[in-house]
């Protein structure tokens, strides 16, 4: 287990020096300010390194929407790496984003940040991806009296498209050996592609594995060139929609299960005839300002105790239970759970993308960064967990036979029209085919037989 600090890196902690003269106070919003505003939390004036570097060349108006998606760009790195949370379980850096904006438009503003910060594992997955496509073409030609070559055993496919199949995902979890994928989803309704379902049928299976740690995904398949793999899943994902589009695919959903393994992130409204936002220079200069950052991550491995994360946490964890405490509300406690993880790891990113430094902007941005997410969630889905939750109505006792509640003379007969009282009463309908089916069951058993006038005498209660 690896604890304690190490020396930050020269050109970022060149860069905390020159900074500390003017870092000035700074008080974050109170859960009350912020699910009584209508507007996202703003993004505080003093952050982290990693995170103003990396949104330097972004527009006021968009920076809070790039700071709520880079972190999972450069969670893609490290390998083997996880930090112990303050349950004492070991949490790796799973994450996700998905952007949501009220209309279409302003999601490009991630594109070249995303771009850039996985420059390395897009060129990698692109050069290995035609290595792939010369091995299966040389397999596919080669006669079936020759040696088949065989598959690379060291691809890194790890920059992944949307419209990949499971099994295809399976042989990139076995390829990247324990290392995150990365997946960008144009449109939030691709994922029915990565899950295999969609609609009534997609209960978001994958969605929710790749948020456990420790999963276990797989497939067995029969064939020399089949697809077969076991493994742990370690899937990162961004992805964005509209208001609209995300109410209408999760309204199948029935509690918050996928919801809240979700860290959703906001997209600003352009005002109408307000000024085009103007973007900085993506250039090398800026490759290079990133690059300390990236370093950082892809040296660290093992497992770290980071414990001013755990403070931050624990903090966070009583200011947002001393909120539900007071308003008694049962689904935004639910949803904070994993928000509040979501949190703890962002921040062991940055630490670890800093040379295992800690600053104060880190707390200031995770908290930020976890109340623009349980905003949304809130605001978006409350009602309905909250309706799926109060709808489910508990079964009390177990089933009741029929039969006895079947009423009879005092030798134990009665008549079709009984049955059809008893049918319909428990909310069986008045089928004359159905009934007389389970009459017909009944005497099969030797439960009934039958009397004069189409009437039926009950000869033993049913078991």
């Amino acid at each position: 287990m690896t604890k304690g600090k190490k020396k930050a890196p020269k050109a970022i902690e060149k860069k905390n020096a020159s900074t500390k003269k003017q870092v000035q106070k700074y008080t974050p919003l109170s859960w009350t300010e912020v699910f009584a505003s209508e507007q996202l939390p703003p993004l505080p004036p003093q952050l982290p390194k990693m995170v103003e570097t990396t949104i330097s060349q972004t527009p006021d108006l968009l920076k809070g929407t790039v700071a709520q998606t880079i972190p999972v760009a450069y969670s893609i790195y490290p390998r083997g790496l996880s930090f112990v949370y303050i349950d004492g379980h070991t949490r790796e850096l799973r994450m996700n984003c998905l952007l949501v904006a009220t209309e279409g438009g302003g999601k490009e503003c991630i594109t070249l940040p995303l771009k850039h910060i996985l420059a390395e594992v897009k060129e990698t997955s692109k050069r290995d991806r035609r290595r792939l496509k010369e091995f299966n073409d040389r397999y596919n030609r080669a006669r079936q009296d020759e040696e088949k070559p065989k598959r690379p055993d060291d691809l890194d496919i790890r920059w992944l498209f949307p419209d990949i199949t499971r099994p295809r995902l399976g042989q990139a979890m076995e390829d990247a050996q324990n290392a995150f994928l990365f997946l960008k989803l144009n449109e939030l309704e691709d994922w029915d592609r990565v899950e295999g379902a969609k609609g009534r049928a997609n209960s978001f299976s994958l969605r929710k594995l790749v948020d456990d740690e420790e999963n276990d995904f797989g497939q067995d398949r029969v064939g020399a060139q089949s697809i077969n793999a076991d493994g742990c899943l370690r899937l990162n994902y961004v992805a964005d929609t509209t208001e609209p589009k995300l109410k209408k695919y999760f309204r199948y959903i029935q509690g918050e299960g996928p919801v809240s393994r979700l860290t959703l992130g906001g997209i600003p409204n352009v005002e109408i005839g307000a000024p085009i936002p103007v973007f900085g220079s993506y250039d090398k200069k800026y490759d290079e300002s990133i690059r300390p950052f990236i370093e950082n991550l892809k040296k660290a491995t093992g497992v770290i105790v980071c414990k001013q994360a755990q403070k931050m946490a624990e903090k966070l964890k009583d200011e947002i239970d001393e909120f539900t405490s007071k308003t008694q509300d049962r689904v935004l406690d639910t949803l904070s759970h994993r928000s509040l993880v979501a949190a703890f790891r962002r921040a062991c990113l940055i630490y670890v993308a800093n040379g295992m430094v800690w600053e104060p902007e880190i707390e200031y941005f995770c908290r930020w960064s976890m109340q623009v997410d349980l905003y949304l969630k809130y605001k978006l889905f409350a009602d309905d967990i909250r309706e799926a939750t109060e709808s489910v109505k508990l079964v009390t006792r177990g089933p009741q036979s029929l039969l006895d509640k079947i009423n009879t003379d005092e030798q134990g007969v009665f008549a079709f029209e009984e049955m059809v009282r008893v049918y319909t009463a428990e909310g069986k309908g008045n089928d004359e085919k159905k009934i007389k089916n389970t009459l017909s069951q009944w005497k099969s058993r030797g439960y009934l037989e039958d009397m004069p006038g189409g009437k039926y005498k009950k000869v033993k209660a049913k078991e």
